[in-house]
């Protein structure tokens, strides 16, 4: 745990931390904002507790406050507001601002260790709980992947049965018409004797089940190469680097003449482009599906509380009860045979999840479904 104070004068600065020397700790000191800022791009601001004052020339303790929680959102970064200010509205200016607490000068050796100690039992609160967030997340990455193989297995065993199977015959009936093949093309044998060792009528026979043998064999290993493709974009990694991404834009562009729009905000996030494209248009794609047979297509962007909200909702067919918590298993679809592999719905979870985001899906049989995103604003 790592205790930085930034502070524009010496003697506060000193001052305060000859107090946290005191509580415990050793704290390293910044005589500007542009100093911490430069030491935390080398080091970063995980498990750290900053004392901050308030008022310093060029960056205010408000101002870099908020460029901390902007530039690192997810650091466990415990920031304590030190100022004369003592003012309500000056105290919640600091608290909005990002600050976890706030101190008064001149400062009192005791409130210095009781707010450093409350500052260290939420950062290591706060680590906990990320760890237990991490194993939360790795185990349902290992149940998923359980499931995801489960489901690939069940999908490649249906083609790959078939595939055997018509191996089997093509094994069984091939040497029979390989012997003809030699014959015909064996000097010493005679035409005659040739096609009495196989009635036309079988070989014509023998050779339209060859052609539907290949058609079938066909069909199934662009099946099988279907669902590796799928799952190599299910378990696609997301990119280090996320650069700001235009929903509006995206939508327009995906959204056909059959989808009304209600296009509330700019829509700015940050994450990558292909992939929510190709989760929006599954869904919208489910949209267009369960409508397919009458009823409207709504899709909605608003934005409050630092997040994005996607609303698709159309008045199909709407969606089973008994199907509802299974429709974004991987390979699970409710469409005939041969339509869809099932993996649109839960790419489409994955990569919003990924993104920081939720998905939930509701539904009325017969009434339509409504299915709402919500992804961190930029």
């Amino acid at each position: 745990m790592q205790v930085l104070i930034v502070d524009d004068s010496s003697v506060s600065r000193e001052h305060l931390g000859h107090l946290v020397r005191e509580a415990g700790y050793s704290p390293l000191m910044f005589e500007s904002a542009e100093k911490l800022l430069s030491w935390s791009e080398f080091h970063g601001l995980e498990s750290t507790l900053i004392l901050m004052d308030w008022v310093m020339p060029e960056l205010q303790g408000p101002e870099l406050c908020r460029m901390i929680r902007a530039d690192s959102p997810g650091a466990n970064t415990y920031i304590i507001m030190a100022s004369a200010k003592s003012e309500s509205a000056d105290i919640a200016e600091g608290l909005g601002a990002g600050a976890d607490d706030y101190i008064s000068k001149p400062f009192v050796r005791q409130e210095v260790s009781a707010r450093l100690e409350v500052g260290m039992r939420t950062v290591e609160l706060r680590a906990e709980l990320k760890e237990t967030e991490r194993k939360r997340l790795i185990a349902e990455r290992f149940a998923g992947v359980g499931q995801l193989a489960a489901g690939a297995a069940h999908e490649i065993n249906n083609p790959l049965g078939f595939l055997k199977s018509n191996l089997s015959l093509l094994q069984s009936d091939l040497p029979r018409l390989l012997d003809l093949i030699r014959r015909f093309i064996d000097p010493s044998e005679s035409v005659e004797a040739t096609r009495s060792a196989l009635a036309a009528s079988d070989l014509n026979e023998i050779i339209e089940d060859y052609a539907d043998m290949m058609l079938d064999m066909r069909q199934g290993v662009d099946r099988i190469g279907a669902i590796v493709d799928s799952l190599r974009a299910f378990t696609a990694e997301l990119p280090l680097t996320r650069p700001d991404i235009d929903l509006v834009g995206l939508i327009k562009e995906l959204a056909g003449d059959n989808v009304t729009l209600d296009l509330q905000c700019k829509g700015r996030v940050s994450g990558d482009r292909v992939q929510l494209k190709q989760s929006i248009q599954a869904l919208l794609d489910n949209a267009a599906w369960a409508t397919r047979e009458g009823g409207d297509v709504t899709l909605s962007l608003s934005e409050a509380q630092e997040k994005v909200r996607l609303v698709i909702s159309d008045t199909g067919c709407g969606i089973e009860p008994s199907n509802l918590s299974r429709i974004a298993d991987p390979f699970f679809t409710t469409r005939p045979v041969g339509e869809a592999l099932g993996m649109g719905l839960s790419r489409a979870q994955a990569v919003i999840r990924g993104h920081g985001g939720d998905i939930r899906i509701s539904s009325r049989l017969g009434s339509g479904a409504r299915v709402i995103v919500e992804l961190p604003s930029r």
